[in-house]
């Protein structure tokens, strides 16, 4: 497969990484102030070929592989002495760049959502880096604390569009408004449970944005009643305005795999949040699956769960502002497009192994952090536009999970170092990397496909 014209973006993307700016940004940050045997474009190469990881190798380790890759002669000491306040303060501020460099791009979004009716389909989830239970007591000295992550992208495109690192426990209702605001217009929001907020919903529709979205088992549907119920002076009864929907009465004659959708539902005992709404049956595996979760999630909590929940342990609501013609089947396919942000979590921790905890001080723990989710947000966003010229040219389906994988591991410090020396173009990689994507892809006539080729027919 040949590079297409669509990958330049490339050489764009990387231009914050270019040496001179590199190093401007570290005399700026105060990670290199004066001329040093270990520069800011060293650091990086370093930082590239260790995928990020700056927990695992020791000191010595990452010494040595500064000796053998670039011929540059520290101790382990020196080493350590890299790992400062400044130094974190310069990585958060490159994937600061990186965030804003891509959201200027031209990007391609993949070729069977051209006639979807939302321009982007964003996914937004959270991730939590624990410090081990065994060491927490011991953490405390080196200043090491849990992390949580906030991370939304573009699986049209693989843009970053939302991130944000907090050390300790944020609530996600709250990470997820702000950034409603900064929605374009129809833009399509899918988050899980932990993100619902009707306040949230109401500031995206009023946007001319989607959402879709879960809602509980439990949660309260009503009607509008026509006949409801008068004071003497005239006035409405607030009580009889709605009538609550019985929905396990509803669906307990629904066959698994069965789509069910309710006209004119209005979401919130006190919000009446007017939305569309789309029950789906799962098999009765599915449900005992259920069953065993809501059990375990009980027996931790020490509180009974709800009888309506689980009777309900079979049947999966979903709430949305899509237009009609995205039919209830849709709906569902749609939804299990929040699926990739679990795999691209998978990659950043099985493969970058960005969860990896050890007692080290703390500047060199913020470095491992920030260094892996530079190297991560760089892959996935190579990995989704190349899927998407292989789609476009060979209508295959590649893993984007191998995908992000393989650039951060095999490719990634290879084209750092072309934009270092600026002996090669960047678009030079596109066809090897292609070609080993395309080897392992699905072909346009697999029986099952992935959701995106489900959903070819939008």
């Amino acid at each position: 497969m040949t590079a297409p014209a669509t990958l330049n973006y490339l050489d764009p993307l990387f231009a914050f990484l270019a040496p001179e700016k590199v190093d401007a940004l570290a005399k700026e940050t105060g990670f290199i102030q004066r001329k040093r045997k270990l520069t800011a474009s060293d650091f990086l190469s370093l930082l590239f070929q260790a995928h990020g990881n700056f927990i695992d190798p020791s000191l010595q380790e990452l010494s040595t592989k500064l000796l053998a890759d670039q011929e540059i002669d520290i101790s382990r000491t020196a080493v350590d002495k890299k790992f400062t306040k400044q130094a974190v303060h310069f990585l958060h501020r490159l994937v600061e760049e990186l965030f804003q460099i891509q959201q200027s791009l031209e990007l391609v979004k993949h070729p069977v959502a051209v006639d979807w009716p939302f321009t982007s389909l964003r996914i937004l989830d959270a991730t939590h880096l624990e410090v081990p239970n065994s060491l927490k007591a011991r953490a405390k000295k080196t200043r090491q604390s849990s992390v949580k992550i906030q991370h939304e992208f573009d699986v049209l495109t693989g843009r970053l569009t939302f991130l944000r690192v907090d050390f300790g426990n944020v609530n996600d209702t709250i990470m997820g408004g702000k950034r409603v605001p900064f929605l374009d217009e129809q833009e399509l929001c899918l988050q899980d449970l932990g993100y619902f907020h009707f306040h949230s919903f109401e500031q995206i529709d009023e946007n001319h944005n989607y959402f879709l979205t879960k809602f509980r088992n439990d949660a309260y549907l009503a009607y509008q009643n026509p006949f409801p119920a008068y004071h003497p002076d005239g006035s409405v009864v607030k009580s009889s305005e709605y009538q609550r929907i019985e929905l396990e009465r509803l669906c307990e004659n629904m066959a698994p795999g069965e789509i069910l959708e309710l006209e004119q539902v209005y979401f919130g005992r006190d919000a009446h949040f007017s939305a569309r709404c789309v029950l789906f049956a799962r098999s009765e595996e599915q449900r005992q699956q259920r069953l065993q979760k809501i059990q375990r999630r009980a027996s931790k909590s020490g509180k009974k769960p709800k009888q309506l929940v689980r009777d309900l342990a079979g049947i999966t609501g979903y709430m949305t502002n899509l237009p009609e013609p995205v039919s209830g089947s849709h709906l569902v396919e749609l939804y299990r497009m929040r699926w990739q942000i679990e795999l691209n979590f998978k990659a950043l921790k099985s493969y970058l192994e960005i969860d990896h905890f050890r007692l080290v001080k703390q500047e060199r723990w913020l470095c491992h952090i920030y260094a892996t989710l530079l190297v991560f947000l760089l892959s996935q966003l190579i990995a989704y536009q190349i899927r998407n010229a292989i789609w476009g040219v060979e209508e295959k389906e590649i893993s984007e999970t191998i995908a992000i994988r393989s650039i951060a591991c095999e490719f990634l410090a290879q084209m750092y170092e072309a934009v270092k020396q600026k002996k090669k173009t960047l678009l030079a990689f596109v066809p090897l990397i292609s070609h080993l994507f395309s080897r392992t892809a699905r072909k346009p006539n697999s029986a099952k496909g992935t959701a995106l080729k489900r959903l070819q027919f939008i």
